[in-house]
């Protein structure tokens, strides 16, 4: 193989192993872009939407004790209960879309089905005893119900980031590889072209010099068997041709 081919060839290799290397992190990299833009959009999702649910039962159990402590019983207290009630509706259906396992929600809406049930039973002879003994208690359930979801995602999002601060570091380490096989193989090629190109050029100076500064015999011995060798050949014929010419 000629020097040319192996220059051109060492230094398509290195292209290729770069482009290669470049391709492979960035997919890594917009993969892992993608992953934290959908964990932490879910997250925040999810914590709102929580927000929003426990907002809401609060709202229905102010409303509830405004309504059993307030001897006028006044219609907006009812009001104030359905629209909680709605309200907590909307969110738990919001985070349910956005979860992918919502089974995950299958310890609130027990909860919220035992709640509704109690609230269920309020008239207007429903007294503060009843609150107390009946209705705190689901209440209660519920509201630590939603508390333990947003433990839940909360912890589920401090996985996931330890679990993407591994694709990044794998991410990464695409690159340092490629990089490290970039800097091997240009040591390999400076080696070849060193002892295959450099040095024998370099031998063929040194003969030539001698040749024509003291009339030094012109021996290089080149293994190769490519443009170098053929030039080492041609210079040879031309100092044996200028030897006889001179005799």
């Amino acid at each position: 193989m000629g020097i040319k081919h192996k220059i051109r060839l060492g230094f398509i290799t290195i292209g290729i192993l770069l482009f290669l290397s470049g391709i492979i992190s960035s997919l890594e990299l917009a993969r892992f872009n993608r992953t934290t833009h959908n964990l932490l959009t879910r997250s925040q999702r999810s914590i709102e939407m929580s927000k929003q649910m426990l907002d809401a039962v609060q709202e229905q159990n102010t409303a509830l004790l405004l309504f059993i402590t307030d001897s006028s019983r006044s219609a907006v207290y009812d009001s104030l209960i359905v629209k909680g009630d709605r309200d907590f509706g909307q969110a738990f259906r919001s985070v349910q879309n956005a979860l992918r396992d919502p089974a995950q929600l299958e310890t609130i809406r027990t909860a919220s089905q035992y709640y509704n049930s109690i609230v269920s039973q309020v008239s207007d002879s429903t007294d503060i005893t009843w609150f107390t003994d009946v209705y705190k208690t689901s209440y209660y359930n519920l509201t630590h119900a939603i508390k333990e979801f947003m433990v839940q995602i909360q912890q589920r999002t401090i996985d996931y980031t330890a679990q993407l601060e591994r694709n990044a570091y794998r991410a990464s380490m695409v690159g340092i590889i490629a990089l490290g096989a970039g800097i091997l193989l240009l040591m390999v090629f400076y080696f070849m072209l060193n002892n295959y190109f450099i040095g024998p050029v370099l031998q063929i100076t040194r003969s030539l010099q001698g040749y024509i500064d003291s009339r030094l015999p012109f021996e290089v011995t080149i293994t190769t068997r490519d443009e170098i060798n053929t030039l080492k050949e041609h210079i040879a014929a031309l100092v044996s041709a200028h030897k006889k010419t001179r005799q």
